[in-house]
């Protein structure tokens, strides 16, 4: 790294990067638990979010997003 932009982008980047993980599993968490969306919906979820995970985790949390809560709080762990 040779100057202090280097140094910051590197962070940066890492930390988007690593946001952008915790929100994938937090999705594959609520989408493993969520009963009543069937096995067809779920694979196509998980495509769209491996190809596309930015836009896959926004338009997942937009339209599901209300939803992960009740569930998070319903299951028992």
């Amino acid at each position: 790294m040779d100057d202090f932009w280097d140094f910051f982008g590197f962070f940066f980047w890492s930390y988007v990067v690593i946001s952008l993980l915790i929100v994938l599993f937090a999705i594959f968490a609520d989408l493993f638990r969520d009963r009543s969306t069937g096995g067809w919906a779920k694979a196509a979820w998980i495509l769209f979010l491996v190809f596309v995970p930015f836009i896959g985790a926004v338009v997942y949390i937009g339209t599901r997003g209300r939803g992960m809560d009740e569930r998070k709080t319903e299951s028992p762990t």
